[in-house]
């Protein structure tokens, strides 16, 4: 073998009926392991350190749900590798949320259709390795163990194109506080509490950006309102992480990615201007959510789009971050 190849793509098979999906992965694009237990799984992927994992719906040990969260929780398999969840039967929407919050990526119904499946995968790889590399090239925020600007804009169309191809939904939560400047703890506090599936990033030193797949205009609601718990906040914002702080949240959702098309960029310009002139929730003034057109003060130094890029007009750029 020429040393100079790259290794194909590694991915880990958790099958325990299915062989036709192992069929239509063979050609030599990727490097194919199959096993069948959960158990097996957790211990071959710490080794292998695969591209992508497919865990079929039903295993000897457990279910492919129960193996998912079993890896996620695996600090050694690693939170950024495309967990697929293979299955006959096509997911209700509960059980798609489940999955979502669990940190499955994607489903896959059988029989898998053998032309795009490669494709699928190669997506799915490239966006974790994309992931990869920003981490190697410290991409994050060195304060908050966040991610910083550029990759969360990254992040957020990924997860609008993977929301898009599934007619999921998409929030975004913006929390600022002047706090988050001094106190570094706020950040990794917040990304403890989220799921996997879920990306938090620092869109400016006092402002901390949640993108939550699967999750509608109610459900982040309540994930401001946990955050918030989390963070102590008393009436009227008021926070004794650092005396004399505040915190105010702001947050946006789209219901239905592919019937309301947005750049998912937009959801944090959204969530962004909602925390200054969003309307406040009933009892909970600190708590804004996005409605219609608003002009605020970007939040950080620069814009998570480039200039000239689309929407990028003067009056556009008055309500960017």
């Amino acid at each position: 073998m020429d040393p100079t190849t790259p290794a194909p793509p590694v991915v880990l098979l958790v099958l325990a009926k299915e062989r036709g999906i192992a069929n239509a992965l063979r050609g030599g694009r990727f490097a194919v392991v199959q096993i069948h237990t959960a158990t097996l799984a957790r211990e071959l992927a710490r080794d292998l350190r695969p591209d992508v994992i497919i865990l079929e719906t039903d295993l000897p040990d457990m279910s492919g749900l129960e193996a998912c969260r079993l890896l996620r929780a695996d600090l050694d398999v690693g939170h950024c590798v495309p967990i697929l969840m293979l299955g006959r039967e096509k997911p209700t929407p509960e059980e798609r949320v489940t999955a979502l919050r669990a940190g499955v990526w994607e489903f896959l119904q059988c029989p898998v259709d053998a032309k795009e499946l490669p494709l699928a995968l190669e997506a799915h790889i490239r966006a974790k390795r994309s992931i990869d590399t920003a981490l190697a090239e410290n991409a994050l925020d060195p304060a908050g163990a966040l991610q910083g600007r550029a990759v969360l804009a990254r992040r957020a169309r990924e997860l609008g194109g993977l929301m898009a191809r599934k007619h999921g939904s998409l929030a975004c939560v913006v929390l600022a506080t002047d706090a988050a400047s001094t106190d570094p703890t706020i950040g990794s506090r917040v990304a403890r509490a989220l799921r996997i599936s879920d990306v938090v990033g620092a869109l400016s030193a006092t402002g901390i950006a949640v993108l939550a797949p699967g999750t509608d205009q109610q459900g982040a609601a309540g994930l401001a309102r946990r955050l918030a718990a989390l963070l102590g906040v008393a009436n009227g914002g008021r926070t004794p992480l650092v005396p004399g702080t505040t915190l105010r949240v702001g947050y946006d959702a789209v219901a239905n990615l592919k019937y309301s098309p947005i750049d998912p960029v937009d959801l944090l310009v959204r969530a962004d201007a909602a925390v200054q002139a969003g309307v406040p929730e009933p009892g909970s003034p600190w708590l804004r959510r996005f409605e219609g057109a608003v002009t605020v003060r970007p939040s950080g130094p620069t814009s998570l789009r480039p200039p000239g890029s689309p929407g990028d007009g003067p009056a556009e750029r008055t309500a960017r971050v």
